[in-house]
Formats: C-alpha cells, sequence, structure tokens
C-alpha cells in the first residue's frame, strides 16, 4: 500500500462502535453493489419483453416506453427527496433493507398485472422501492471514504448499473427464449404463466436474501451531523449560492442519461426488428458488451477521475465527463444507423465502453460539491432531475422521435442516432461550461 493511501485510511469518520476500517467500507461497498446489481435487473428486464407484453395487453411502443420510463420514473424520482431527508437523520441501513423488500415485491406483482393501468402501477411501486438506494448508498460511502477515493468507490458502486443490466438482457434473454419454446413456464403454487409474467417473478426472487445480506454492512459514522431545521431547505440554498457548477452538473449528466436510457429501453428492440433476431439472441450479443465493456468503462472513469484528482486537478470529475461526451459522439451516431449487425455491435461496444464511465464521475461530482450534512439530500435531488427528466424522457423520446420525424413505422435507427447525437454535443458544452465554478465550489466546501 502506497504511503498516500495510508492517510486517506486514517482520515476515515469514528463510528459508535469504533473505527471504520478500509475492510468495512469495502464489505458495504459490496453489498450495495449487489442491491444495485438486482435493482437494475428488476428495472431493466422489461426492455426484453416489449413484443409479448405489447401482444398480450395490446400496447404501443409509446405506451411501452412509458412503461420503462415515466411510470419508474415518477416516484423514484420525486420520493427520493422526502427518502435522502431521511436517511441524514435516521440508519441508512433500515432504508435501504426495507426498499430492497418492496421493489422486489412490486417487481413480483409485475408479473400478476391484468392490464396496462396494473402493470404501471406496478411499475411504479418498483421505482418507490429503489428510490430508497442510491440517495442512502451515496451518503454512506461519502462517509466511509476519503475524498480522493470517493470517485474510485461510485465507480464501483455504478457497475451495479452495467452489471445489472448486463445479466437483465442475459439471464432475461434466456428465459423468454426457453419459454417461448416450451409455451410457458410452470411454477410452483402458480401454475403455468406466459413468458413476460414468469421473467418478473424469477427476478423478484433474490430479494429477501440481498435485504438481509444489509445488516451486515456497519454504518459509519457522519462526518458532519445535520443542522435542525429543514435540509432540503439548507440544500436548495447551497444550489442556489454555487448555481452555475450545478447547472452544469445536472444539465451534462441529465442529458447523458437521456441517451444512456434510450439505449437500454431500445437496441434490443432494434436488433430484432431490423435484423430478426430472437429475445435471446439479442440479448446475449447486447449483454455482454454491456457486462464487459460497461464494467470496464464505468471503472475506467473513476480510476480516470481519481488519478487527476490526486495530481492536483480539482475540475477532475467533471472535466473527465466533458472527455466522455465527446468520445460518445460517433458511435452513439453510427452505430443506430448501421445496416450491419456486426458493425453495430462494435459500434455500440465502444459506445458502451465510453459512455459508462460518466455517471460515477457525476455522483461523486455532487458529493463533494455539497457539504457533509446534506449529502444524501443533495444524492436525491440531483437523482430527481437525472431520473426524472433522463428516465422518463430517454425511454419515451425514441418512439416520439421516430413518429414526428421519420414516419412512425417503427424502424427505430434514425431516431437513436438523433438523441445520441444531441445528447452529446450539448452534454460536452454544459460539462465545460462548469469546470471553474466546480472547482471553486469544492475548495469551498472543503474549507467548511
Amino acid at each position: 500500500m502506497a504511503r498516500g493511501d495510508e492517510k486517506l485510511i486514517i482520515e476515515q469518520p469514528i463510528s459508535a462502535g469504533g473505527r471504520v476500517s478500509h475492510r468495512q467500507a469495502h464489505v458495504a461497498l459490496g453489498i450495495f453493489l449487489i442491491a444495485y446489481i438486482l435493482s437494475f435487473i428488476d428495472r431493466q428486464i422489461l426492455s426484453l419483453m416489449v413484443e409479448p407484453i405489447k401482444q398480450d395487453l395490446g400496447l404501443s411502443d409509446l405506451q411501452v416506453g412509458l412503461l420503462q420510463g415515466l411510470a419508474f420514473a415518477m416516484l423514484y424520482a420525486v420520493v427520493g427527496i422526502p427518502i435522502g431527508m431521511l436517511a441524514d437523520r435516521i440508519s441508512r441501513r433500515r432504508i435501504i433493507a426495507v426498499g430492497v423488500l418492496f421493489w422486489s415485491a412490486c417487481t413480483a406483482l409485475c408479473g400478476f398485472a391484468g392490464s396496462y393501468a396494473h402493470l404501471f402501477m406496478a411499475r411504479m411501486g418498483v421505482g418507490l422501492g429503489e428510490a430508497s438506494l442510491s440517495p442512502s448508498a451515496h451518503s454512506w460511502l461519502s462517509d466511509a471514504y476519503p475524498p480522493a477515493q470517493l470517485s474510485r468507490a461510485m465507480a464501483i458502486y455504478n457497475l451495479g448499473i452495467t452489471i445489472g443490466g448486463g445479466l437483465a438482457l442475459l439471464v432475461g434473454g434466456a428465459v423468454v427464449d426457453m419459454v417461448a419454446q416450451s409455451g410457458a413456464l410452470v411454477l410452483p403454487l402458480v401454475g403455468p404463466m406466459p413468458t413476460w409474467r414468469a421473467a418478473f417473478l424469477l427476478v423478484a426472487l433474490p430479494g429477501a436474501l440481498v435485504a438481509a445480506l444489509v445488516f451486515i454492512a456497519r454504518e459509519p459514522a457522519r462526518r458532519a451531523q445535520s443542522k435542525a431545521g429543514m435540509p432540503l431547505r439548507a440544500a436548495l440554498s447551497h444550489l442556489r449560492d454555487h448555481k452555475r457548477t450545478f447547472i452544469a452538473i445536472y444539465a451534462n449528466s441529465t442529458l447523458l442519461s437521456i441517451m444512456g436510457y434510450g439505449l437500454t429501453a431500445w437496441y434490443p428492440t432494434l436488433l430484432i426488428r431490423g435484423f430478426a433476431l430472437t429475445p435471446g439472441q439479442a440479448s446475449l450479443r447486447l449483454g455482454l458488451i454491456y457486462l464487459l465493456l460497461g464494467s470496464m468503462g464505468s471503472l475506467a472513469g473513476g480510476f480516470a477521475a481519481e488519478r487527476l484528482t490526486l495530481k492536483g486537478i480539482r475540475d477532475a470529475n467533471l472535466r473527465v465527463v466533458m472527455i466522455i461526451a465527446l468520445l460518445c459522439l460517433f458511435p452513439a451516431l453510427l452505430a443506430p444507423l448501421t445496416p450491419s449487425p456486426a458493425l453495430l455491435l462494435v459500434l455500440f461496444g465502444l459506445l458502451t465502453l465510453f459512455f459508462n464511465g460518466y455517471f460515477g464521475c457525476s455522483l461523486a461530482a455532487i458529493q463533494l460539491a455539497t457539504p457533509p450534512n446534506m449529502r444524501a439530500t443533495g444524492a436525491a435531488l440531483f437523482l430527481l432531475a437525472n431520473s426524472l427528466v433522463g428516465l422518463s424522457l430517454g425511454t419515451a423520446i425514441v418512439p416520439l422521435i421516430d413518429s414526428a420525424l421519420f414516419g412512425g413505422h417503427g424502424q427505430i435507427g434514425s431516431a437513436l442516432a438523433t438523441v445520441g447525437l444531441c445528447a452529446t454535443l450539448l452534454a460536452a458544452v454544459a460539462a465545460w461550461s462548469g469546470l471553474r465554478s466546480y472547482a471553486q465550489t469544492i475548495e469551498s466546501v472543503a474549507q467548511r
């Protein structure tokens, strides 16, 4: 271990039961990673079942897009704020455990939905439960790790996006193809169920085990105790005082999330419709890319920001996001337009590698630019914008653009390319505009 790393470990906070060791911080990070993986499996599994759900419930592309985005994001984004306020005051461990159980139960209820309204409500419940995880985990990790290591910790935590999304594609696609061949899946106590309904039940099962694992983690002491009054008011005041910094972070992350949610929601359908692949074939290819290259990209972004920070570059997190947006430009534009499935997958692989480095850096930027006593609330506010706009618009904007600009024939490649071009260019400009103010903000927070 390097001498600098030893110093960073010594500076970790003290909990009520003693020092939070480096190992204990890693244990908590591993458990949160598992929970985040499960959350993304439960969230993304629907993207593989667009066609059978449309046929069974008589839905349009736009309605399915709203199920993937708006239905989930409505409560996920809004309820995250009061949950973040609670996490700044009470046990973050209990909040996370209850949330895992709740979203798993609602995922199972998706499998029993008899109508579009029922499925929409169940997806809202999944979003409500998952709202408990990230604000609490972000606050926990910012107390368990010293500032210079936070980008790396956030990058590892955000492997849940790529691992969970990749496993959702791999496992979900295999289940869909398997059940499609047999006609239905027979489950104990439930009996035969159609493909998409059985898939929801199967991915909900691990929730109870993950909730139990949360209680193994040792909660660290907070670096600063919450003061009397409303942390939401204090957090909003801090955002207003440093508005240029937070506009830059919020804008670039929201724009990239619009593109990212569009990728996960519609690329399986692009391969199935455009190249006559089965759900299993499409999910195998995309899932492996997402699992391997996406995870590599997430780690690379965090490590790059950490190395720049250790070299004294104060705006490292936001600078890395700006570079990532520019790297994503050409593969995001060209991948959905190529007539070759092999070339499409190569370009999608490059896009996945570059793109997934941004979110951990954005999360670290928010935490470092926010005072310690309001970091869970700050994370919830950030996720509100990122999810309510990014997730809701990202999944719905593809069929909307297809309908408005390209005839609405369901050939969604041109719409995906349009989203990719606009999102990456605007995100790079937004990040560049806030570099100087971001460095000043984290300096002032560090001195408080």
